[in-house]
């Protein structure tokens, strides 16, 4: 007993529709959604030479729009990068800096500190669109907080 056409799109569309799910593999799921379609239309469709056509045209056709939809991976910022702060980031506020060549919305990472324009601050993260910073001078502070003698009790 064979299967009719239809019936074994499908078939292979449900295989290939999970197997791309199941793996995250945005193309074998868009070759499955293809083989579904590809099944409804062999039910008017009697050339396996057109329902053969249809699925690699549908197929080529979703594999370049489902990939468009994946988000790409978002670069790391290389830790404690410089930046210049062009517009005063107020204390638990939101200012602007000059980091590579770009102006950004930047936080510092210390709540209770104002930065004023023109000093240079460090990027050591982000948050989004907001770049996470801190003033150059606190980190040489802490530089030489832990570089000082400890008194041995």
């Amino acid at each position: 007993m064979s299967l009719p056409p239809s019936t074994l799109w499908l078939f292979v569309g449900f295989l290939c529709l999970m197997a791309g799910t199941l793996a995250g593999e945005p193309s074998a799921a868009a070759i499955g959604i293809a083989a579904l379609i590809t099944g409804i239309a062999a039910l008017s469709l009697a050339s396996a030479t057109v329902q053969v056509i249809l699925w690699g045209i549908l197929s080529i056709a979703l594999i370049v729009v489902l990939r468009g939809m994946v988000p790409k991976a978002s670069i790391d910022l290389s830790p404690a990068q410089e930046a210049t702060v062009t517009e005063t980031i107020p204390p638990s506020g939101i200012g602007l800096v000059s980091y590579e060549g770009a102006l950004w919305r930047a936080r510092c990472q210390i709540s209770d500190i104002s930065i004023a324009p023109g000093q240079m601050v460090y990027v050591v993260g982000r948050q989004g669109l907001t770049l996470m910073v801190l003033p150059t001078t606190f980190l040489e502070e802490i530089e030489d907080f832990s570089n000082r003698p400890r008194i041995k009790s």
